[in-house]
């Protein structure tokens, strides 16, 4: 999950040049990756400096302020709504139940990836997001492969256990292929070649996986058109340069057209999306049924309001050359 610091040195020694040491000046587009050391939940919003402020945190020792608007989330859930995403934002704390494996409450000592503005050196976070650590194990599976309806309980991969999450504060999603679709469980076998990301206990050499992929397995459905989001990215540059990068996979057809949409009005609308742009899946027909990979890489664009949508969505629609149905995949948008 590592990117770029948005700002260099230079960029802030020219803010700082220009700005009287006593003005509250924000500084866009501050991120910060590192340890989270400690959690804090208001018992009821605050304002500070015009900003309603729903907890705090310390990530790399750093003050971050949690915003009433921001995107809270983890690989498998989410939100934006202020009641819900407090709800979450608790179950970082300490305070919190320990997640399988662990003794520690919540989500300290995790990883956290902060997205906001800097004020009078707090950043005013806009997106938190933690996945606990970023362990990932790719290998052959090993051995027998628990499934019951809802995927993959339990199996090894080249003898280290993998363990489904339950927990809903990062629950384990359905098993997917590389195209990011639904696959039967039932149909990975010993032999397979299986990837897995979530956190591993050390001393019970086990992975407890939120993300788990199976090339080789069979489509959970080969009758219907689907369609999935694997990556989403936006970055706004300002001057109408703003750009939404888009990356998932289709079936039936395998060069299916995917329109790409965003909440309308941004950031936060969830029940109204307008169309971005159109892009076409690239086959694969050395799979059974023939899928396809689209990467949906729009720039020059103008978002409304300069604030990246914390959502995104994908659609073929029904009328689409090959589609069965219409089908439509909805994930977070990762935005700078």
């Amino acid at each position: 999950m590592l990117r770029n610091l948005l700002l260099g040195a230079a960029a802030l020694a020219l803010v700082a040049a220009w700005t009287p040491a006593s003005a509250q000046v924000a500084l866009p587009d501050v991120e910060l990756e590192g340890p989270m050391t400690q959690v804090r939940v208001y018992a009821k919003p605050r304002t500070e400096v015009g900003r309603s402020v729903i907890g705090e945190m310390k990530v790399l020792g750093a003050t971050v302020k949690v915003l009433a608007s921001a995107l809270v989330h983890t690989p498998t859930a989410s939100s934006t709504d202020t009641e819900t995403a407090t709800e979450l934002l608790r179950g970082f704390t300490a305070q919190s139940d320990p997640m399988p494996g662990r003794t520690q409450g919540g989500f300290i000592g995790g990883t956290a990836i902060v997205i906001g503005e800097s004020v009078d050196g707090i950043v005013y976070a806009s997106d938190v997001f933690t996945d606990m650590f970023e362990h990932v194990v790719v290998g052959e599976a090993t051995g027998r492969v628990d499934v019951d309806g809802s995927g993959v309980k339990k199996m090894t991969v080249n003898g280290m256990a993998i363990v489904r999450l339950t927990d809903p504060r990062m629950p384990a999603g359905r098993p997917i292929n590389g195209f990011g679709l639904r696959i039967r469980p039932n149909s990975i076998t010993p032999g397979t070649l299986v990837s897995a990301e979530g956190y591993f206990i050390r001393d019970q050499n086990t992975l407890y996986y939120h993300t788990l992929e199976a090339d080789s397995a069979e489509l959970f459905n080969t009758e219907t058109t689907q369609v999935s989001i694997m990556r989403a990215d936006c970055r706004v540059r300002g001057g109408g340069r703003d750009e939404i990068e888009v990356r998932g996979g289709t079936v039936n057809p395998a060069n299916a057209t995917v329109q790409i949409r965003i909440p309308d009005p941004t950031p936060n609308n969830p029940n109204r999306f307008t169309a971005v742009g159109l892009v076409q899946a690239v086959p694969d027909n050395t799979v059974n049924p023939p899928q396809g990979l689209y990467r949906a890489d729009f720039r020059n664009l103008t978002i409304p309001g300069g604030v990246c949508p914390t959502r995104v969505r994908a659609v073929i629609l029904a009328t689409s050359p090959g589609a069965l149905n219409q089908a439509t995949a909805t994930a977070d948008m990762t935005g700078r």
